[in-house]
């Protein structure tokens, strides 16, 4: 999102209008998930929502969007050419939300110049959008960012105790988050929908243990674009020579190894060290955190084993619940590769938030 808020601001600022296109519903086969977005401006358009003929007729639709200053809801059913074109077994049905954006408007301009300013910073903030076709001259009364330290930047019509409802979402959202519609705790009766963007800080996966299920994830991790720590306290194992993709390598006990840290919401946790008790130590510091993610290696009797020990130190078994155990989508995954492949299938489908097994 960092990228897509950047690019918007940049050619507001350099003096072009455009027309956000976002996917609002997506069901069946289709080619983008909710909340998957471009936007399209005279001589062009930036990224893509599924390409195709699907994608040809929400970049006519937009530009005529931005000719009338409407804002338009597009049902699409993808079926018979769209399908072949994309190379899909079976159609889907799309609602596409599009939104003229004018450069002269100084508020759209604020809203996206400060977005892209908290992305870029790593400040978590939540875009939230008024989902209204109709006339739309400005963004004025429809969208609205508001940052964690409470400073906001545009506005919703109705107000109300909207805004304190948001920043109640706001404070909830994890690195699990995505795009979604909202109310979500019915705070709110509104006349439309609201489609909540979070700006979260860059995921970031903490691997410990640098053995060789570890050395095969990390470069999944860094290509599947999270952020990467690895952690042993055997420096033969855990170095920039085994893992040249990690952002930082802690060489220190692992039974200590998250003492004085905060690893915040956005953080996924894969343990993964050289045996029981190191698993243990660790899933123990872990379960304190506030982290999106908690997942462990290992049989169900292992599991099961660490389980009880932690339980007899007083951790609750709805927090031991949420753990991730054994680790990664069940593929029947056997070689370090294979495991490496199943921990980062599951570690993309929860930041998506897809369902996955526990």
């Amino acid at each position: 999102m960092r990228e897509f808020l950047a690019a918007v601001h940049e050619h507001l600022a350099m003096g072009t209008d455009l027309c956000l296109a976002t996917i609002i519903e997506s069901k069946g086969s289709a080619p983008r998930s909710r909340g998957s977005q471009f936007f399209v401006f005279e001589s062009g358009f930036h990224g893509t929502i599924g390409g195709g003929r699907f994608e040809a007729d929400v970049i006519a639709e937009a530009r005529q969007c931005m000719a009338e200053a409407q804002a338009r809801m597009m049902h699409h059913r993808l079926m018979g050419q769209d399908v072949a074109d994309m190379e899909m077994i079976c159609g889907g049905n799309l609602d596409v939300y599009l939104e003229p954006l004018r450069a002269a408007d100084q508020e759209a301009q604020a809203i996206y110049r400060t977005a892209a300013s908290a992305a870029a910073r790593g400040r978590r903030s939540l875009l939230a959008t008024l989902v209204a076709p109709g006339s739309m001259p400005a963004v004025a009364g429809r969208k609205l960012l508001l940052s964690q330290d409470g400073g906001s930047v545009g506005s919703l019509e109705p107000g109300g105790g909207l805004v304190e409802a948001l920043g109640r979402e706001l404070a909830r959202m994890s690195g699990a988050s995505g795009p979604h519609i909202w109310p979500g705790d019915g705070a709110q009766i509104l006349p439309a929908q609201v489609l909540v963007e979070p700006i979260i800080n860059r995921p970031v996966v903490y691997i410990f243990g640098g053995g060789h299920v570890s050395q095969k994830l990390a470069p999944l991790v860094s290509m599947a674009g999270f952020g990467l720590v690895v952690a042993d306290d055997r420096p033969e194992w855990a170095n920039r020579q085994r893992f040249p993709q990690a952002d930082e390598i802690w060489n220190q006990p692992l039974e200590a190894v998250l003492e004085g840290r905060e690893l915040g919401p956005d953080a996924y946790v894969v343990i993964v060290t050289r045996g029981h008790l190191f698993d243990k130590e660790v899933l123990g510091q872990a379960l304190k955190q506030n982290a999106a993610y908690v997942g462990m290696i290992g049989s169900r009797r292992k599991r099961d084993m660490i389980y009880r020990a932690l339980s007899e130190q007083g951790v609750a078994p709805e927090v031991l619940d949420g753990v991730h155990s054994p680790i990664g989508l069940d593929i029947g995954a056997e070689t370090p590769e294979e495991i490496a492949i199943s921990i980062i299938a599951e570690l993309v489908a929860i930041r998506a938030g897809k369902a996955a097994g526990q």
